[in-house]
């Protein structure tokens, strides 16, 4: 069975979803046959990796893996070795459902690991559901984070959280880091921000980081590939060990 990576952090605008997409990508153009599932209901991942918005009409999408339907299959090939399982409005209703619908969650996603190196989940920026129950069955997981004080609340709830799922139900989950993201190197609150968090989070720091590149308003394609953001693409390539080793492709 594959690996199954989710990413997640309580609190939005932190580049969660670009990150997820990119890993996605990264994990692809190195050959590993690659999945990725968007649990977030606005869909950002899904529109970044598909290469035309699909009509759902009868497609097969993420919130599938909650209901007792016919199993959930991904929209193949949305880009060379790499799947897609898009996100839904009825993911909104997943925060209702009973704790036990975890468990089928559980089972077909293990299903679906086991066609591919790598599952790369992407989740909403929000305490519920479709954040526990990926964390419950994961191999390992990450939180990108951006330099402000308001990080903090996000990160103390999410560590708290992990170490409840490691202790009661999957203590094969391994925390990879916190990863700064939409880091502004001439800020100098920035640079006070990454400071203090290497001094107070030191052990759960992710050595690479990742600088902020301007917004397009294109698709994305993914940065180890993009010309016009040269320091992000060579961001992107440094950190490519790393992201290998840690999410085992």
């Amino acid at each position: 069975m594959g690996k199954i990576c989710t990413v997640a952090i309580y609190k939005g605008g932190t580049g969660k979803t670009t990150v997820s997409a990119h890993l996605a990508f990264l994990a692809a153009e190195q050959g590993s046959r690659t999945l990725l599932i968007d649990l977030d209901s606005q869909g950002n991942a899904s529109d970044t990796v598909l290469l035309e918005v699909p009509n759902l009409d009868g497609v097969r999408t993420a919130s599938d893996l909650f209901e007792e339907s016919e199993p959930a299959k991904p929209i193949l090939n949305a880009r060379p070795q790499l799947d897609v399982l898009p996100a839904d409005s009825r993911l909104l209703a997943v925060e209702r459902l009973d704790f036990e619908a975890a468990t089928l969650f559980s089972q077909r996603l293990k299903t679906l690991a086991a066609d591919y190196d790598l599952v790369v989940i992407d989740t909403p920026p929000t305490m519920g559901f479709a954040m526990l129950a990926p964390l419950l069955t994961s191999d390992s997981a990450f939180a990108p984070i951006v330099p402000d004080a308001y990080s903090l609340k996000g990160i103390e709830s999410l560590l708290t959280r992990v170490a409840e799922i490691r202790e009661s139900h999957n203590p094969g989950l391994i925390f990879l880091g916190l990863l700064v993201n939409k880091w502004r190197r001439n800020s100098r609150a920035q640079n006070d921000t990454v400071e203090q968090f290497r001094q107070e989070l030191g052990d759960y720091m992710i050595p690479h980081t990742v600088p902020e590149r301007p917004r397009s308003p294109t698709r994305p394609m993914p940065m180890s590939r993009s010309g016009k953001t040269p320091r992000a693409a060579r961001s992107a390539r440094r950190a490519r060990p790393s992201a290998k080793r840690s999410c085992g492709f």
